[in-house]
């Protein structure tokens, strides 16, 4: 065949004797007396069959001129061996470029259907399947609803699917509160809430709410990012949060919300106990407000910590001594700021460096890190995304306890001495801490957590026996009204079919209530007592204290994913 008139030069350009360029993806490929590079590539890129047998070939012609192929190397292909003498391809040569040309126009120029021009409706499902992927942008990457406003982003999905057409920025929070509804699995959700001000003056509120779905896995949403340009009033968040939850359907499904400890937040958040929304402080910002406070003992030497880190970060001269340094002196990936002997030693070779710090100050300093360590740990562990913290909160206050007492009786500094010491007294003394073990929901997750159970309830008595009484009374009612679903479903099931005609006849005679069946169902509910949903409930709570107890990195939703229907088994 002569390869001048093949159907793959619909899809190159000829670019000189050699070398041609693919019309769908710009890229430059080589040929000499065959053309098997150019099949090989619309074939297997482009999915185009350029077979004497499919000549012409137009198939998938629309669809894959307006896809974008992924990258291969643009490293020009090497022509294959010539077989004959001679070369069919068509060149583009001085000698022949009169020749070539106008046969090459007239294959490019071949007339196009009119089915070509009309864009190819997409199927409703289509649609949706595209709706759901984006949205996963907003639910699961927390990107923000305007990205669909940018014009790169609305370039790049029209080269991916031209038909498809975006929604309306609007439209966004509507689809979001439909996927929700239609994957309603949450019973209950607690609230997370935070303000804040931007680099730009601008001030924003975001409101989440996380909920374990039915596999026992946490599941996190978030509701709403907006500015927030009112005054930080309780009242005005109070409304925000109110208009927020209506928005979604979530009022009497919020049992516990969370936020910092400031106290307009804090006033917002105790007016919803009309709505019977517990609030509690952030753990986290407890810790920090701890260690704050007891950081005032040595505010000096901070200040001058603190102007000593903006000088290095401020002049590139500096920075780019401390990093010489450092690499002088053996350290093969030099840090920023960390190591103490490199910013001594820099300090000296600048010519207008801040104050150093003297020899007792660095000492100081060291220890300082040390003390602050076991607060850092506990703020990384309840700051994470993906596992319960509710549970922890206890054990980590306990630990944070301990740390520090035993700090205090440690051989430091007598300046870092006196830091621990506030540290402990303000852990000792501070409301919201001391109040962390009489809160019934931090006890009840902490309990429940199969890591720790009754562990940290150990060193009282009565905080241990409270607790496992509130377990109990739970658990027992959710066995009473399980029992009482199932006698209702027993209600509506019809008495077995019975070929006596005088048993029949006495199933029908006077009331259609009266049944053979009437006093074994009555006993059976009345059997079903109080005090029988409290001693299985019993049970099974002592039955789940005996279990070992799994290691502590371990997530406890897979344990209770795994034992699940063991418990409700036993309880049921």
């Amino acid at each position: 065949m002569d390869n001048r008139y093949s159907s793959v030069w619909e899809h190159f350009t000829i670019i000189d004797g050699i070398h041609a360029k693919c019309d769908i993806c710009k890229r430059k490929y080589s040929y000499k007396s065959t053309l098997t590079n150019l099949k090989k590539h619309l074939s297997n890129k482009h999915l185009i069959n350029c077979s004497p047998a499919n000549n012409p070939v137009r198939q998938n012609q629309n669809t894959h001129h307006d896809n974008i192929d992924n990258p291969d190397d643009s490293e020009t292909h090497e022509p294959q061996p010539s077989t004959s003498g001679s070369s069919m391809a068509p060149v583009s040569s001085s000698a022949n470029s009169c020749m070539s040309r106008p046969t090459e126009v007239a294959r490019k120029r071949k007339q196009t259907s009119i089915i070509g021009y009309v864009p190819k409706k997409m199927t409703v499902d289509s649609k949706k399947k595209i709706d759901g992927a984006l949205l996963k942008l907003f639910t699961k990457d927390y990107q923000p609803f305007r990205v669909v406003e940018d014009e790169g982003f609305k370039e790049f999905v029209k080269l991916l699917n031209p038909n498809y057409i975006l929604p309306d920025n609007p439209l966004y929070p509507k689809h979001i509160y439909q996927l929700y509804t239609k994957n309603k699995e949450a019973q209950s959700v607690c609230m997370t809430t935070d303000c804040w001000t931007s680099r730009n003056n601008e001030s924003f509120m975001a409101i989440t709410i996380h909920f374990i779905d039915s596999n026992f896995s946490l599941r996190s949403v978030l509701l709403g990012c907006f500015e927030f340009n009112d005054h930080h009033t309780g009242v005005n968040l109070s409304e925000k949060i109110k208009q927020t939850l209506d928005e979604w359907n979530l009022k009497k499904k919020v049992v516990l919300a969370v936020s910092d400890n400031a106290n307009n937040i804090k006033n917002a958040l105790n007016t919803l106990n009309i709505l019977q929304i517990k609030s509690m402080g952030c753990f986290a910002h407890t810790m920090n407000l701890v260690v704050q406070s007891s950081l005032i003992l040595e505010n000096s030497l901070i200040d001058r910590v603190k102007a000593i880190v903006t000088h290095f970060r401020k002049s590139t001269v500096a920075n780019n001594k401390l990093h010489t340094y450092q690499i002088n002196n053996g350290i093969s990936q030099p840090k920023k700021l960390i190591q103490d002997d490199s910013i001594r030693g820099t300090l000296g070779l600048l010519d207008k460096a801040p104050e150093n710090l003297k020899g007792e100050e660095w000492i100081i300093l060291k220890e300082m890190c040390q003390v602050l360590k076991p607060f850092e740990e506990a703020t990384r562990v309840v700051s994470g995304e993906k596992f319960m913290k509710s549970s922890l909160v206890i054990v980590l206050s306990q630990g944070l306890a301990d740390v520090c007492s035993k700090m205090s009786k440690m051989n430091y500094n007598p300046r870092v001495l006196d830091i621990v010491n506030k540290l402990l007294c303000t852990v000792l003394e501070k409301a919201t801490w001391k109040n962390l073990e009489k809160s019934r929901t931090l006890c009840r997750s902490t309990f429940l957590d199969p890591r720790f159970k009754n562990i940290p309830f150990l060193h009282s008595t009565s905080i241990l026996e409270t607790t496992k009484e509130d377990i109990i009374e739970n658990l027992t009612a959710i066995i009473r009204n399980e029992k009482n679903q199932t006698a209702d479903r027993n209600e509506q099931i019809p008495p077995p079919d019975n070929d006596s005609e005088e048993v029949q006849d006495l199933q029908t005679f006077g009331h259609q209530s009266i049944s053979i069946w009437n006093t074994i169902d009555r006993n059976a509910v009345e059997v079903q007592t109080s005090g029988t949903s409290t001693s299985r409930a019993i049970i099974e709570v002592q039955r789940y204290l005996e279990v070992a107890i799994p290691q502590r990195n371990n997530d406890p939703l897979n344990w209770w994913r795994e034992n699940s229907a063991s418990v409700l088994k036993t309880c049921f």
